[in-house]
């Protein structure tokens, strides 16, 4: 009985010190909120001459984008031809890479990167980086 004891204490203390070391997360008042950027402008890029595969997944997420926005879109919306407007674009895609047209970046007031979805997006993946 003594040894199951002794055994027992370190464990716990082990435990306690475990407890102690582990990382606390506070956050002040609002500070949560000032970490949540909050989309101010969308770009979106794609290619002006484009396969038809590829046309096809940029009308549909063009479609996704503007049923997101709505029929009175509250924030700006740039669009940009990777192909033909490759200057323009190199800005955003520096700030994340676009790997499959179309890409759909979304920046906060300062044209910080806040999230990036590319590919075929639904309408319910873009409204859920409009909150």
């Amino acid at each position: 009985m003594r040894f199951a004891s002794m055994l027992v204490l370190p464990l716990a203390l082990s435990a306690c010190e475990q407890a102690k070391s582990a990382p606390v997360k506070e956050t002040a008042p609002g500070l949560a909120a000032a970490v949540q950027a909050k989309t101010a402008k969308i770009v979106f890029i794609d290619k002006e001459n484009a396969c038809d595969c590829t046309q096809k997944r940029i009308d549909a997420t063009w479609a996704a984008l503007q049923a997101a926005l709505g029929p009175s879109p509250s924030l700006p919306v740039e669009r940009i031809h990777l192909d033909t407007q490759a200057a323009r674009a190199d800005s955003f895609t520096l700030l994340k890479p676009l790997m499959v047209p179309p890409g759909i970046y979304f920046l906060d007031d300062r044209n910080g990167l806040i999230e990036m979805l590319q590919g075929e997006v639904s309408q319910e993946q873009i409204a859920a980086n409009l909150k």
